[in-house]
């Protein structure tokens, strides 16, 4: 039943953009984002106001460039996949272990020790 209401998202979806002209060409697909951009400012600048000092803590003097932001959030997350590469071994060897002790728990009936 989900992969119904799943589907028939989708397809909503695909069809309300093909309605709207987002994938018509990309003059189109700009003066939409456009427009939604503009319509939804005021409401992201309440939220700014209501939740940005509260939980983001910036100050105005050690604000970045969104450029430089972007930039660094992107060598954060290099270096954080490097570091999960770099796990794979231990990972598999202790897969390999759990494997190991279930087909010796299902053959023999009783566990490594």
């Amino acid at each position: 039943m989900m992969i119904i209401i799943k589907l028939a998202l989708v397809a909503g979806t695909v069809w309300l953009t093909k309605e709207i002209g987002v994938w018509d060409n990309p003059d189109t697909t700009a003066a939409i984002y456009e427009d939604i951009k503009c319509q939804l400012n005021p409401y992201v600048d309440d939220l700014k106001q209501k939740y940005g000092s509260k939980y983001c803590k910036t100050s105005e003097k050690n604000t970045m460039l969104w450029r430089e932001s972007f930039v660094e959030v992107w060598n954060a997350s290099i270096k954080e996949g490097f570091l999960v590469v770099n796990r794979f071994p231990k990972y598999c060897h202790r897969f390999t272990d759990d494997v190991n002790e279930t087909i010796n728990q299902l053959f023999n009936g009783k566990s490594r020790e």
